[in-house]
């Protein structure tokens, strides 16, 4: 996340309640926690758009959260958000995806903390979405992009296809992003 802040720690706060917010307009929120205390402390979540949403795409889903992000990132990371977004396009035109985010149930982010990773908490958030994606004959499609080596091989072994690749300068943020790209998930 360092990138997309401009490795401004501060930022990561008002990241969240952009995505969150944005979400709650038009999108859906999965959570997992631990135990059956409510409420209790988010372990893992996943944001979703259905197909012909995405984020931050209407003035209400800016105005709740992501209006006040962009006035506090600098230029700079502007700038390299412009750039992650353009490389990522091209990656999907480049294998045929460049409707997934609006034909398909599109997995924006998924979050874990990373002191409960590895314990399942990811993995009961996918089979969410996934079961949510087919749930009353809707058999959608559930896309998504991702930006390491371990969650590529998570996200395949939950049965995503990796179709493609590339690596993106994250200067001064950090070397390299890599973004990974599936063929949506087929839910029926």
């Amino acid at each position: 996340m360092k990138c997309y802040t401009g490795n401004n720690t501060d930022i990561l706060k008002l990241y969240a309640r952009a995505m969150v917010q944005a979400a709650k307009l038009v999108g859906h929120i999965f959570v997992t926690t631990e135990g059956d205390l409510w409420p209790a402390p988010m372990i893992s979540a996943a944001f979703c758009w259905e197909p012909g949403q995405s984020l931050w795409a209407t003035k209400e889903q800016r105005e709740v959260g992501f209006d006040q992000l962009s006035a506090a990132i600098s230029p700079d990371t502007r700038v390299f958000w412009g750039e992650i977004k353009q490389v990522g396009d091209t990656l999907k035109a480049e294998h045929g995806l460049s409707s997934m985010p609006t034909d398909t149930f599109y997995v924006n982010m998924l979050v874990t903390d990373r002191h409960f990773q590895h314990r399942g908490f990811g993995t009961a958030v996918m089979k969410a979405v996934l079961a949510f994606a087919a749930k009353d004959g809707r058999g959608w499609d559930v896309g998504l992009i991702t930006q390491s080596p371990e969650n590529r091989d998570w996200y395949v072994s939950l049965g995503f296809k990796n179709v493609g690749s590339c690596k993106i300068s994250a200067e001064p943020y950090g070397d390299f992003v890599t973004m990974f790209v599936f063929d949506p998930y087929k839910t029926v």
